[in-house]
């Protein structure tokens, strides 16, 4: 009886010991652990309130981005194209030619799906130019794919599932991965724009275009311009305003694209609270280039994951009901007035956003941001900026407070002080721009915010159309698709074909009659000066002028 016993135990510990061999092993599948290239976790986790262990089986998404090859030999293209001295300049790449050179090998991207769904997951997301590979699984499929352990936690007023650890991954995978996206966000992306409390003197389209000159005879026939957000625009509301200000229907091929996996993800749909900023941004994107075709391309949901996944659509083609010419999105001109605080997001995201925007400029895109309406403290009480304008990749636009000479005509341009929302100060992810010196630009090597300026203070205001009504608002995301509208008349006058990022002639244009320059006001860390500085960038403009001079 006694050796039955002692022979039983035995067994049942050679069963245990087997049993809790079962998940070393499966690690062990993982090979050596490596960190991919980039932090993954955003900042604000250090003060996140640890809630405990989220549920196993509980739903998670990621995005794992993937490296771009040739980094360096791309940055020097960039310089190079924008460069009339050089043999490549204006000689922008296609979309297949940059996949060929630039974009991860396809061993590379198909070694990142294998390994997802070798642990568990669904893939969700593939891009056309391999930078993002999206995957749905569990909380253990997680941790058990990425070495993490996921909690909820409370950030701030928010509640959210985050990793404690920063992520890794098989260093063979690890090596050519920026980061694995989704995993510790805290925070998303949101409009720039302030509501304003009076009708009274706002600046409407024929005083806007008599204030900076934007009589020119261009009006960005056959270009594209390209709306980064979220929502729907409503178009009664946008045949309204065109009617009462005289303008086009918007141009045929004109349309809105949802790049969600559903077409009824909630940041697709229109909605009279929410869809404010697209209103403003159709309106004036169309009221400064009328001819130019508008697509509003909108994301799922405002977070980060999201967002990559749009900046990425409009870039490498996709989207549902998405009609692309027979160039694609080469020349396109890229608005948004959609941004978050730099300081917040993690490394692993600016990276990955930066690498889609690399690939915009390549194939010629010029893209706009506005610089957020809080100032030189885009968050935190601490001087900070706002990306995507902190991106060496973007025309960063801030704000001023304009004023007529004659409020009751307003038929010329009058006078501009620095707006006090005008968001801007210095990077502190991104690298200084060798476009960005030269008329004052202080020393430094950090990215500085904005680039040029245009009317955005609520008062005046900007008279828009939404949910049936006349609205009055301000905020940079004003004078983000007016500049688009301008590099799409400017465009135009070249003979099409992309500007890509007009940084380098922009700078050098200082000084000239392109740019009104802001003298007075500030932003609150930063004041105006002669020249370039931290609150109006180059100054606003003169589009006449900016057109003949460039």
């Amino acid at each position: 009886m006694l050796r039955r016993l002692t022979a039983a135990f035995a067994l049942h510990v050679l069963l245990l010991t087997l049993a809790l061999a079962v998940p070393s092993a499966a690690a062990e599948l993982r090979g050596p652990a490596g960190k991919p290239r980039a932090r993954s976790l955003s900042p604000r986790l250090a003060a996140a309130r640890d809630l405990g262990p989220a549920p196993s089986e509980a739903k998670t998404t990621v995005l794992v981005s993937l490296a771009l090859r040739g980094r360096a030999a791309l940055a020097r293209f960039v310089e190079d194209v924008q460069d009339p001295t050089s043999p490549r300049y204006h000689r922008f790449l296609t979309q297949k030619h940059f996949v060929a050179h630039h974009a991860p090998t396809v061993r590379q991207e198909q070694a990142v799906v294998a390994y997802l769904q070798q642990q568990g997951f669904r893939i969700t997301y593939r891009a056309r130019n391999r930078l993002l590979v999206g995957g749905e699984g569990t909380v253990a499929a997680t941790e058990q794919a990425f070495g993490v352990r996921l909690h909820d936690v409370v950030v701030g007023s928010e509640t959210t599932r985050a990793a404690l650890d920063e992520p890794t991954l098989p260093s063979d995978l690890a090596d050519h991965v920026v980061g694995v996206l989704g995993l510790g966000d805290a925070g998303g992306m949101k409009p720039h724009l302030r509501a304003s409390e009076t009708l009274d003197d706002a600046f409407g389209p024929p005083e806007l275009a008599r204030f900076y000159d934007n009589a020119t005879g261009y009006d960005g026939r056959g270009e594209t311009i390209a709306i980064v957000g979220l929502y729907a625009w409503n178009p009664a509301d946008v045949t309204f305003f065109n009617r009462r200000f005289g303008l086009p229907p918007l141009p045929a091929g004109s349309t809105q694209v949802c790049t969600g996996s559903s077409p009824r993800a909630a940041g697709c749909a229109y909605n009279a609270g929410l869809s404010a900023e697209v209103s403003l941004d159709v309106e004036y994107a169309h009221a400064t280039a009328p001819r130019a075709k508008v697509i509003n391309y909108m994301a799922a949901s405002p977070t980060y994951a999201d967002f990559a996944v749009l900046y990425n659509t409009v870039v490498a083609g996709g989207g549902r009901r998405a009609a692309r010419s027979l160039r694609g999105s080469t020349g396109w001109v890229v608005t948004t007035s959609w941004g978050t605080c730099e300081r917040t997001v993690p490394a692993a995201w600016l990276r990955t956003y930066d690498n889609i925007l690399a690939n915009a400029n390549a194939i010629g895109q010029s893209w706009v941001a506005a610089s957020g309406d809080y100032g030189s403290r885009d968050c935190d009480d601490l001087p900070s900026v706002d990306f995507p304008a902190s991106s060496p990749h973007v025309v960063a636009v801030g704000g001023t407070t304009p004023m007529c000479d004659d409020a009751a005509t307003c038929d010329r341009y009058g006078y501009e002080t620095a707006w006090s929302g005008s968001g801007g100060g210095s990077s502190t992810f991104f690298a200084r721009p060798a476009y960005q010196q030269g008329c004052g630009v202080p020393a430094g090597s950090r990215r500085l915010v904005p680039d040029v300026a245009l009317a955005s203070d609520p008062l005046p205001g900007i008279l828009f159309r939404h949910a049936g009504e006349w609205r009055v608002t301000g905020g940079t995301s004003a004078g983000a698709p007016q500049w688009a509208g301008f590099l799409a008349q400017l465009n135009q006058r070249r003979g099409g074909g992309g500007l890509g990022h007009p940084g380098a002639r922009l700078y050098a244009l200082c000084g000239s009659g392109a740019y009104h320059d802001i003298v007075e006001g500030g932003n609150g860390d930063y004041e105006a000066t002669p020249g370039y500085d931290l609150a109006t960038g180059l100054g606003s403009v003169s589009v006449r002028n900016l057109l003949s001079l460039y």
